[in-house]
């Protein structure tokens, strides 16, 4: 069975048939650019399901400890269940060779983006090195809010097998969301399913606007994990 999340009303995160999570670590170069990731700790699950903070406040992350109940939090879902592609926000740059869609309303801010004169940029130049290097932009972030395709319509992102992370930004030193990879499906407090992708990242910190996935307000307020 995939492992697969419910979302608790105003509560945490159930993580149902994962045996692990482990840490990603964002990593930078000597301008602070994003290049790739590290990895870090592995936090073995011991019960099936477990419960994921999604307040920000629990002294256990990432699992939770209670903390949603003594706090003034509002964890209603305010996500479009519409596939993220034929949402409003979903913008389109056509390159020479490539197509580009941006929907920022799940952006992660873990700024793969930026290297090389950033990815919209790359994306209309044509060349081969640009090319190359956009595509693993894409690639790169975790949230799936950049998704590259030829301009015949094949999507080239790259597949995974199911796996769930914590994400550490090393260049910013914060805290960022939970990264879930490989079709991992997302069950709202309602009972309906959010569109099931290859890669999503779910916010931790309480404060994103579009719940349950992460906005990147992590970086906004500076949140980081207690562990």
């Amino acid at each position: 069975m995939l492992p697969y999340i419910k979302i608790m009303s105003d509560g945490p995160y159930l993580l149902f048939g994962a045996e692990k999570i482990t840490e990603k670590i964002i990593l930078t170069d000597e301008n602070g650019i994003s290049v790739k990731y590290g990895d870090g700790k592995s936090f073995e699950i011991k019960s099936d399901p477990v419960a994921l903070c999604r307040c920000g406040k629990s002294l256990n992350a990432p699992f939770c400890d209670g903390a949603h109940v003594g706090i003034d939090w509002d964890g209603e879902e305010t996500a479009s269940f519409e596939p993220i592609l034929k949402q409003p926000s979903a913008k389109t740059f056509k390159g020479p060779n490539q197509t580009l869609i941006d929907n920022a309303n799940y952006c992660a801010f873990a700024r793969f983006c930026d290297r090389g004169g950033r990815i919209w940029n790359l994306v209309m130049k044509g060349d081969g090195a640009s090319d190359k290097l956009s595509a693993a932009e894409a690639d790169l972030c975790p949230a799936g809010r950049l998704m590259m395709f030829t301009n015949q319509g094949e999507s080239m992102e790259e597949l995974s097998d199911p796996q769930i992370h914590t994400i550490e930004d090393n260049g910013l030193k914060i805290s960022g969301p939970l990264w879930i990879r490989g079709g991992i499906r997302v069950e709202s407090a309602s009972g309906k399913s959010y569109e099931v992708r290859q890669k999503q990242t779910l916010c931790r910190c309480g404060a994103s606007k579009n719940k349950p996935f992460c906005n990147g307000a992590h970086a906004s307020i500076k949140w980081k994990a207690e562990k």
